[in-house]
């Protein structure tokens, strides 16, 4: 009989057990914790839901290719969001390209909650003393609703069906919640005016980009890594330049067009600029852009980009002090700009693609508004930027 209640006993108590067993989840693995400062952390954002994901495997298989320049107190983290879903690679000398996330839900990677987070997401697990950040997609410059930073064309995310742009007051907000960059370099189209410039003083110290078309293959990532990791903005000017003219899968690219804009100086050359260019356009007055540079001749869209420093010096022809003053002040916010051995570029926008006058050349596109951009809607836009009032545009009547 004892034996008999020995067993029930065991048995209840094996099946309490079991039982309490199967109610009890099992321990969560530990959240990853944030590494400790490093030196610096460096992020390439490639928004590539669009025509250009092709481009992608080229661009990363230049990053691995050129890891050794990745100093071990440097994290160098890629955001890739193409045509499958987007995820956070990092990348380093010891180990390679390594998938670090993998989102399980397409997004829109110019949406501003999006890019926040993921730039977010690798400030917080990643902290760093300095930060530098490569912007890569499709890019037309400044004006709203016109294409302006990326392009994410992913028709389930979209509630308008069309394509999705950042506007550039929008990525400034965004950038604006992050510690202040060292350096932004746009890897993009035309984001290297000034009117981009002066919008994003505040949240980076220096901005490196083309203001004109930059050729398909874009930035030669192998020979400007170790410049990414330094924040060395002449070195990734030189290197990016270096590498054209030159001939990609059987396609002939003459030449790029750019320059680093040092933020700290744009006030100041605000001040100088609309002190002598405003007076040309008083009462909307229209003079004559005859021997303005254009980045393109495609009207609809692109002509409103004239090269800054060709602007001003025709503008000034008669008033040779003046000129020589104000460019005194361009040259300390543009201390580096660089064309091609060609003094061409690649173009797909314009039947111009030439330097016309190496001298006067700038790097940087401004805005000149004209009565035909009316019917664009391009002059009321120019009045929203940040650009149109520091300069004073507004005594004009434009």
């Amino acid at each position: 009989m004892k034996r008999f209640y020995l067993y029930i006993i065991i048995l209840y108590s094996t099946l309490l057990l079991a039982g309490c067993h199967d109610s009890v989840s099992p321990p969560a693995e530990p959240e990853p914790q944030p590494r400790t400062e490093a030196e610096r952390t460096v992020i390439v954002y490639i928004a590539a839901d669009n025509s250009l994901s092709g481009s992608v495997t080229r661009d990363t298989t230049e990053m691995v290719r050129g890891k050794n320049q990745i100093p071990e107190d440097v994290n160098f983290f890629v955001y890739i969001d193409d045509r499958k879903m987007p995820a956070i690679y990092e990348l380093s000398a010891k180990s390679g390209m390594q998938l670090w996330k993998q989102y399980k839900e397409e997004q829109c990677s110019t949406d501003s909650l999006t890019m926040l987070s993921v730039l977010r997401d690798i400030e917080h697990m990643f902290p760093a003393r300095h930060y530098g950040l490569s912007m890569w997609s499709h890019a037309t410059g400044w004006a709203p609703r016109r294409n302006t930073f990326g392009k994410d064309e992913n028709r389930g995310i979209n509630a308008t069906g069309m394509p999705e742009e950042m506007e550039i007051p929008v990525l400034r907000d965004v950038l604006a919640h992050l510690p202040k960059f060292d350096y932004i370099f746009f890897d993009a189209c035309f984001m290297q005016c000034i009117e981009v410039a002066y919008e994003l003083r505040g949240v980076t110290d220096w901005l490196i980009g083309s203001p004109a078309e930059i050729p398909g293959p874009g930035a030669p990532y192998d020979r400007i890594i170790g410049a990414l990791c330094r924040s060395d903005v002449e070195g990734i000017v030189r290197g990016y330049d270096t590498a054209y003219p030159s001939t990609y899968s059987g396609h002939y690219y003459s030449g790029v067009l750019l320059s680093c804009i040092d933020c700290s100086k744009l006030e100041a050359l605000a001040e100088a600029t609309g002190r002598l260019l405003t007076p040309f356009f008083m009462e909307r007055s229209e003079p004559s852009t005859s021997g303005f540079q254009p980045y393109s001749t495609t009207i609809d869209k692109y002509t409103y980009q004239f090269d800054m420093c060709t602007t001003m010096r025709r503008l000034l022809t008669e008033k040779e002090d003046d000129y020589t003053a104000w460019l005194e002040v361009f040259d300390q916010a543009v201390p580096l700009r660089t064309f091609s051995s060609t003094l061409t570029w690649f173009a797909v926008t314009s039947t111009v693609s030439r330097v016309y006058d190496p001298a006067c050349y700038g790097g940087v596109s401004m805005f000149v508004p004209l009565s035909s951009y009316d019917v664009y809607g391009l002059n009321d836009k120019f009045r929203e930027t940040s650009w149109y009032a520091a300069t004073g545009w507004q005594a004009t009547g434009w």
